[in-house]
């Protein structure tokens, strides 16, 4: 068991930014939503305090007989309806959003994974503060490591992140890759090429670039949301509050120097372009859109190579290609890293009840919000946030 403190009120996520850095700094993968900047600007945009629901900051730190931190966990208590006497109050991770947080955990390493369950699940047996909490993000040491008994896992809260190893070259790694990736990445500058078309790769990392850079990413990324295709883009940027958050995320990261914002220029206009989030030696690439006018050139998978490129000639160590399932990850042969989801109920038939109850009509939701994505690529925002 470790020693658990916590942060129940809104300045308390701003007194703890050295222990907090320091630990993000000392575990990989680094991913931006576990740092301080996202939770304390996450805060500041999504908490809730309306008839629907109301949100209370539940910021865990957890240290080692020692007393040396080992883990944060930012976390939530979400109160539905915000008020009245009946209402269900679950504990869960910053970043009930519309996936702007692509991903919802700890800030821990995996041996200290079960110890961490375990010590939170202790001290809210004991306050009485959740009929149930929902964890995500839980990385285990090895298949053989296991989570308390009380915590059912869940599928739709598991998640995987993408690692992509860097070797000193580029010909290195293009040398390793497959047959059918090398000719994805031939067709991508040929079909440029045969066209005598030009490009230029621009990097845009200075805060005075990042709200017409930001205007840009988010143009694109709607139109890419748009294409009728196969497989559906949901347009994570369509609330004027997501917009709002990432404009100053984004410009607080590039004070710091850790933002680099790929575009692909052609024509001097911008027709692609991703996200990136520098952490040390780690580059994680963030969401993305394209102009669909230029899909034929396969502009998206130029934007990535050449952000590998970029990554390998600054001496990155890794490129993290994000969390989440599709070919355009799987097909660089990256390393897949598991992270559990499920959830834990409070003992006493009204947290059952309850989370029975929720359950169900998650279960409606999630059916609705993937018969929305099939129609149109923008989810509805009320189904969207009650469902996570």
């Amino acid at each position: 068991m470790l020693s658990v403190e916590t942060i129940i009120d809104d300045s308390g996520l701003h007194d703890l930014i050295a222990q907090w850095d320091s630990l993000h700094e000392r575990i990989s993968p680094r991913l931006p939503f576990t740092t301080h900047l996202w939770a304390s600007i996450w805060w500041q945009h999504y908490k809730r305090s309306n008839v629907k629901a109301k949100d209370f900051p539940r910021l865990f730190l957890l240290r080692n007989d020692s007393g040396e931190l080992i883990a944060v966990a930012p976390m939530v208590v979400s109160q539905r309806p915000g008020y009245g006497p009946l209402n269900a109050k679950e504990l869960q991770f910053f970043g009930a959003d519309s996936n702007v947080t692509e991903f919802r955990g700890p800030l821990c390493s995996p041996e200290h994974t079960p110890a961490v369950v375990r010590s939170i699940s202790a001290f809210l047996d004991n306050a009485n503060g959740a009929d149930w909490v929902q964890w995500r993000g839980l990385r285990l040491q090895n298949t053989s490591t296991i989570l308390p008994a009380e915590i059912r896992q869940t599928p739709n809260l598991e998640t995987t992140v993408h690692i992509l190893h860097l070797p000193s070259s580029w010909e290195q790694l293009r040398a390793n890759l497959s047959r059918n990736m090398k000719q994805a990445i031939r067709k991508c500058y040929n079909s440029l090429g045969a066209e005598k078309i030009t490009y230029q790769l621009r990097i845009i990392d200075k805060p005075g670039e990042v709200p017409a850079a930001l205007d840009r990413l988010f143009t694109l990324h709607s139109a890419r949301a748009s294409v009728a295709a196969s497989i559906k883009h949901p347009d994570v940027f369509a609330s004027p509050v997501s917009r709002a958050f990432m404009l100053q995320y984004c410009t607080e990261l590039a004070r710091r120097g850790a933002l680099r914002i790929f575009q692909l220029v052609i024509n001097d206009e911008v027709v692609a372009t991703r996200i990136g989030f520098k952490f040390g030696d780690e580059l994680y690439l963030y969401y993305s859109g394209y102009d669909p006018r230029w899909a034929r050139y396969s502009v998206m998978t130029t934007v990535v190579v050449e952000a590998i490129k970029w990554a390998i000639d600054n001496k990155f160590r890794i490129v993290n290609l994000s969390t989440g399932a599709d070919i355009s990850k799987a097909r660089w042969e990256p390393e897949v890293i598991s992270y559990s989801g499920g959830f834990s109920v409070r003992k006493g038939y009204r947290s059952r009840t309850l989370f029975d109850v929720v359950s169900r009509f998650r279960e409606q939701s999630l059916r609705a919000m993937i018969g929305a994505v099939l129609v149109a690529p923008q989810l509805p925002d009320a189904l969207a946030l009650f469902a996570v």
